[in-house]
């Protein structure tokens, strides 16, 4: 498994990811944020086998295309520089498993063409004015792709790199006219997996992004998981949650 980790704050939730998700096979590539001091984390994650600091690092503002930016930048490092084709799991440094690696590895190998990512058609119902506003040109530009929506955070075969890559090549103007749209981070990945008519995507996209993530209204956070949590968290037949707070989840992390 190779986890791609973004992180802004808080090398002590980036060490306790790391840790429990830790095996001989397991890789992580990290992200962290261009305005942080990179030393903590890299003192973090000592000792840790098999961790990969992004050499390029982007000023990854809530909302900004640089979370895009950082993110192809890791896949990119995973198809040139690292070279195993093994899942890929996208994560913030304010995530957990919740699950063993065990039954992780399980049940992601029982599934190893499975692309997992929550997706919704715009006008998305929980979004401000169903998420139209968000993107340029709307009505213009929507009757020549569809617009898709859902969380940042996926999971996808190695294969599915080289289709991203392949249809960004293919298609610069998407990236262009994705660096105005508002919080991309949101409808980059669906929209482009959505349109990009490629066979393999199509059939192994699944509507799940095998997190638990609790939202208060009005939905423009997710709340931080703290011990009132923990039944559903145990009940849950996802394989990761967020967020996690080192100071406010301190009784279920």
């Amino acid at each position: 498994m190779i986890y791609v980790i973004l992180a802004h704050n808080s090398p002590e939730m980036l060490s306790l990811l790391i840790n429990k998700l830790q095996k001989k096979r397991n890789h992580f590539v990290i992200h962290i944020d261009q305005n942080q001091d990179i030393t903590p984390f890299v003192e973090a994650a000592g000792g840790i086998q098999n961790c990969h600091f992004t050499q390029k690092r982007y000023a990854s503002y809530w909302g900004s295309f640089a979370l895009i930016e950082a993110t192809l930048h890791a896949f990119d490092f995973i198809r040139k520089e690292l070279r195993k084709r093994q899942r890929v799991v996208l994560l913030s440094g304010a995530d957990l498993p919740i699950k063993s690696n065990r039954y992780i590895d399980r049940y992601l190998n029982s599934h190893p063409d499975t692309i997992f990512i929550a997706y919704e058609p715009i006008p998305r119902k929980i979004w401000y004015k169903g998420g139209i506003t968000r993107f340029p040109l709307y009505d213009t530009i929507s009757t020549s792709i569809k617009f898709y929506g859902g969380s940042q955070w996926f999971s996808i075969p190695y294969q599915a790199l080289s289709i991203i890559f392949r249809f960004l090549k293919s298609n610069p103007d998407f990236v262009e006219y994705f660096r105005y749209v508002k919080i991309p981070d949101e409808s980059f990945f669906q929209t482009l997996f959505l349109n990009c008519e490629h066979p393999y995507i199509d059939n192994n996209l699944r509507n799940h992004n095998l997190h638990f993530i609790k939202w208060d209204k009005p939905y423009k956070h997710p709340r931080i998981l703290t011990a009132k949590d923990l039944c559903q968290i145990k009940k849950s037949k996802s394989l990761f949650a967020r967020k996690f707070n080192i100071t406010q989840s301190t009784e279920i992390i």
